[in-house]
């Protein structure tokens, strides 16, 4: 269900839509905000932008990271998935110089959750959790999973092939069947 807005937050919504790379229009939409007595939505905007602004190494960027992980979980999820900033992952490598993998430059559609990517011609699909990103991925389709999510290196790589299943985020899962080797044209006989 998405949160409810009235007629001048839907405008401060759109214009933050139509360029979502202008920061300005989100730090507009947050004083908004806070004139409307919704500070934690508020507040998760202009860390969103001072998230943007910090270097890695930055000492500030942990406790503000810390910060929006609380706010994450506290504000709507459908409008978090709105003004959240995780990068694009799964995307194939025929694509890797033209997407910008990044959920906030990517269109946003009717689909509540999922955005447009014009530079691989795909949706690309906000995922809260390990488990909805791990499906989809699998799927092949790409994903930007929520900061909040504890991650691992591989965490969205397919299973290895074999036999068996595989227990994901309290699931089971059936292995992929093993890819069939082609033989060389020479060793036919």
């Amino acid at each position: 269900m998405s949160p409810p807005f009235d007629s001048t937050e839907h405008a401060l919504v759109r214009a933050a839509a139509a360029d979502p790379a202008d920061l300005t229009t989100w730090l507009v939409y947050a004083d908004w905000l806070e004139e409307h007595d919704k500070p934690d939505r508020a507040e998760f905007l202009r860390l969103q932008v001072r998230f943007g602004q910090l270097t890695p190494g930055d000492p500030d960027r942990p406790v503000v990271e810390v910060r929006l992980g609380e706010l994450r979980t506290a504000l709507h999820p459908d409008w978090v998935a709105f003004f959240d900033r995780p990068p694009v992952e799964n995307c194939g490598p025929e694509w890797a110089f033209r997407c910008p993998k990044a959920w906030e430059h990517l269109k946003p559609t009717l689909v509540v959750g999922a955005r447009y990517c014009g530079a691989c011609d795909r949706l690309v699909y906000y995922c809260r959790d390990l488990w909805a990103a791990q499906e989809r991925a699998w799927r092949g389709e790409c994903v930007a999973v929520s900061p909040g999510v504890e991650r691992h290196p591989g965490d969205l790589d397919p299973p290895a092939p074999g036999g068996g299943e595989y227990l994901v985020m309290g699931r089971m899962f059936p292995a992929p069947p093993p890819r069939l080797r082609r033989r060389p044209w020479w060793k036919f006989w």
